[in-house]
Formats: structure tokens, C-alpha cells, sequence
């Protein structure tokens, strides 16, 4: 399973490539991604080419991130929470690399049925993948309104606001207060 899988990656990543040309400096080094003890080791070969490899005793660098924070990345283009080890440069190049790796399925699928039924169908694949995320944003929609206003679990955000902002009063009430008592403790005294 896991030849498999090294594979399958680095057919994909030997589709794209492209990345030659922004690794090439960079032979022979290796690189380890860590998301969540998730361990994923690349090695660079071949004039700048990026493979899949099992096993990586001492990477040249590493990349360390939480699931949360690599769905972030994904969605919200939000880097943050990240920990790069050694060679700082490498990471961010095999990260931009990474980003923009495309999986060809079109022609890996044209080798095996032909060039027109490949070319339909990953065109229905695309359409139905489109679909299938515009009606997953339309749910998630549909019960965000539900929990909001017919059973009310979650807070609209100028609900929270408002809430904060009186909060911040009642704390500046209760500062005022104690700044009179403390005026009529000094008073009372002398």
C-alpha cells in the first residue's frame, strides 16, 4: 500500500514538472513535513525534481504545522502557526512548489479510455465537484440561520458586540466605584 501510495505522489508531482526550475538549486536536499504527526518526507533530485521518499533521518529542513492550521492555510490563505527547522529558504520554495502542484487527470485518464471520453469527463467531474461545493456552502448556510434563529445555539457576531461593548461598561461602572469608595475610605480616615 504505502509503494502505492509513493507511487501515485510522484506520478503526480513528475506531471508537474515545472518545479525544476525553482528547485534546481537545491539537489540532494530533503525536506520533512510534519501536520499533526503527519509525516511526509520529500527528497530533490534530478535537476531540481521533487519525490515522495519513506524514510529521512536528517531532512535539511522541516515544516511543522497542526491540521488546523494547514485547513486554514487552504481556505483562508492564512499562514500562521507554522515552525520551519534548517534551511529556511528550501521550505519556502518546496511550499510554494507544493501549493501549486496540479494532478493532470485528463491525460493520465486519455491513456487509458481516450483523449475525447477523457476530456468529457473530467469535464463532468468538474461540473459535479462545483456543484457538490456550492450546495455544501448552501448548507452550511442553511443551518448556520437555523442554529441562529430557529433554535438559537449560535451567537450572531453584533450579537457578541454588543454584549462585549456592555461588558466594557460595566467593567468602567465598577472602576468608577471603587475609585469612591476609596475617596471616602481616605476622607473617613483623616
Amino acid at each position: 500500500m504505502e509503494m502505492l501510495k509513493n507511487a501515485i505522489v510522484n506520478h503526480v508531482l513528475f506531471q508537474n514538472d515545472w518545479m525544476k526550475t525553482k528547485l534546481k538549486g537545491f539537489d540532494g536536499k530533503s525536506i520533512t513535513i510534519n501536520i499533526s504527526n503527519v509525516i511526509v518526507n520529500f527528497i530533490i533530485k534530478d535537476g531540481g525534481q521533487i519525490f515522495l521518499t519513506d524514510n529521512c533521518d536528517k531532512p535539511d529542513s522541516t515544516i511543522e504545522m497542526s491540521f488546523k492550521t494547514l485547513i486554514s492555510q487552504i481556505t483562508n490563505k492564512k499562514i500562521a502557526d507554522i515552525s520551519i527547522k534548517g534551511d529556511i529558504e528550501l521550505a519556502k520554495e518546496v511550499a510554494d512548489v507544493l501549493k501549486k502542484i496540479k494532478w493532470d487527470i485528463e491525460e493520465d485518464l486519455s491513456q487509458v479510455i481516450g483523449d475525447v471520453p477523457a476530456t468529457e469527463l473530467t469535464k463532468i467531474g468538474r461540473k459535479i465537484l462545483k456543484e457538490t461545493k456550492t450546495n455544501l456552502i448552501s448548507l452550511g448556510e442553511m443551518f448556520k440561520e437555523y442554529w441562529q434563529e430557529e433554535n438559537p445555539i449560535l451567537a450572531k457576531k453584533r450579537h457578541i458586540e454588543k454584549f462585549l461593548s456592555e461588558v466594557d461598561l460595566i467593567v468602567e461602572d465598577v472602576d468608577r466605584v471603587e475609585a469612591t469608595i476609596a475617596t471616602l475610605q481616605r476622607h473617613l480616615i483623616k
